[in-house]
């Protein structure tokens, strides 16, 4: 039996030489008794073999190159169906590959199955070989960063910055199972989502976005949706944001990463501090208080600065981020605080990687795709503001053909929404509110309409009509 172990051990040796991401004297990780355990099973046991072709997504998980081709074979028997799967009709593939002998013969294979006494473990055993995978593949990958680093292009460094993270993070889904499976596995979990529609008294099936009359229509902010949410210059679609954001992490207690393309960190904490107390920052630069009414709203300004110290919202201020940019920064942050939900300000600041015949609309397309991509990777819902190019203004209301730059965004997006208003009114600094609309045009899981709001210019904020009329 040592023969055949130190057969598999030269066998790899072979294979790695010509790698210099591996040391000759420091091995790469693996557990050779492992390995040998499952493939023992599956050889044994049915059950046991489906568990591992469950679990194992590739035969590169293996490390030695006779455990994978062993484990190919399993594998190709597996998938036509043959139901005999045991030491003989693997012996016959490999045989007929003309690799029986690289192995060590049906010898090895006997020894296989002898390994084990009971293959109760295997979930375990796969998760160990497959973790030791993601070791070795983080080896290659921080190695290839050095090179990297040493022939890097200095006019270049943001860009391969961003390809790096995203390449470190990717060895943390490369292990991962294909993700096709019959419908009949997700009938129990649909049935279950119903039920728990009925018995919520609100019926939202995602994050409420604390506008009562918009989580009416769309019934909640939906994991692995792409929100757009597009007006013209100046209606208040950062305000807007910044609503949802503080009402997100301060009422639903949820972690929001907020990437502003447009405004520095500080901007924005001092709208969403002054937005929260219901003061205008431009009453403190005016200094327009009596002492009684500085002290009343001081308290106001402490009290909102005491619930957004405690709330888990993330502003990263990066200008001209690349969708590639993006995507590191947002694994990172769901990896590091488990973020909830992402919101971008805004869609058409962003840059992507071009081509030599790409034009502008492709660019937007791409980090349109790249932005869907991303909610569907992280599993979390994506609000990303966007810009309506001037025909909007000749028309009573927007619609989905005035999304500036790209019609991708309307076919990427799950739900679009147009924030209207009129924005004469606001010259009018005696008015206290001013009627808007947040139209919901496209809904692909559920309904559209129109929610009436209220945008309160002196605090930059924006509520629905009927809490407002409620309240008052």
């Amino acid at each position: 039996m040592e023969k055949s172990d130190n057969n598999l051990s030269n066998m790899s040796s072979r294979e790695d030489e010509n790698n210099s991401y591996f040391r000759e004297d420091h091995p790469p990780p693996h557990d050779l008794g492992t390995e040998k355990a499952i493939l023992g099973s599956m050889l044994l046991e049915e059950y046991a073999r489906n568990i591992a072709i469950e679990k194992l997504s590739s035969a590169d998980l293996f490390y030695y190159p006779a455990h994978q081709r062993i484990f190919k074979a399993i594998l190709k028997l597996y998938e036509s169906g043959n139901k005999a799967i045991d030491i003989f009709s693997v012996t016959n593939i490999l045989s007929s590959e003309g690799i029986i002998s690289n192995i060590g013969g049906e010898e090895y294979l006997i020894e296989l199955q002898n390994t084990i006494a009971t293959s109760a473990n295997i979930e375990t055993w796969c998760e160990i070989i497959s973790n030791l995978s993601s070791l070795r593949k983080m080896i290659a990958v921080c190695s290839a960063t050095i090179e990297e680093c040493y022939e890097a292009d200095t006019d270049n460094i943001s860009s391969m910055l961003g390809e790096i993270e995203s390449s470190i993070f990717e060895v943390r889904d490369i292990n991962r199972p294909a993700g096709s499976a019959k419908l009949s596995e997700f009938i129990v979990d649909a049935v279950k989502h119903l039920e728990d529609l009925q018995a919520q008294k609100t019926g939202a099936t995602g994050i409420l976005s604390g506008i009562t009359n918009l989580d009416k229509i769309i019934v909640g902010l939906r994991n692995a949706e792409m929100i757009v949410v597009a007006a013209r210059p100046s209606i208040g679609k950062t305000s807007f944001a910044l609503n949802i954001a503080s009402n997100i992490g301060i009422n639903n207690n949820k972690s929001i990463a907020f990437f502003s393309l447009e405004m520095s960190s500080e901007q924005l904490t001092r709208r969403l501090l002054c937005g929260l107390a219901e003061v205008s920052e431009k009453d403190f630069y005016e200094k327009k208080f009596d002492e009684a009414e500085f002290s009343k709203k001081w308290r106001s300004v402490t009290s909102a600065a005491t619930k957004l110290k405690n709330a888990e919202i993330y502003i990263d201020p990066t200008p001209g981020l690349s969708i590639n940019e993006l995507r590191a920064k947002a694994l990172r942050l769901k990896h590091k605080y488990d973020i909830d939900i992402i919101i971008i300000d805004y869609l058409q600041l962003m840059k992507a990687d071009l081509g030599r015949n790409d034009n502008r609309q492709n660019e937007v397309a791409k980090i349109s795709v790249g932005i869907k991509s991303l909610a569907k990777e992280l599993n979390v819902p994506v609000i990303v503001l966007a810009q309506l190019n001037r025909q909007a203004e000749q028309q009573d209301r927007p619609k989905l053909s005035h999304l500036r730059e790209s019609g991708a965004i309307e076919q990427d997006a799950d739900i679009v929404m147009f924030l209207h208003r009129d924005r004469d009114p606001q010259k009018d600094t005696t008015l206290e509110a001013i009627e808007a609309e947040l139209i919901v045009e496209k809904n692909r899981n559920g309904q559209t309409g129109i929610a009436k709001l209220l945008f309160f210019p002196k605090i930059m904020t924006f509520r629905s009509q009927s809490r407002y009329s409620d309240e008052q």
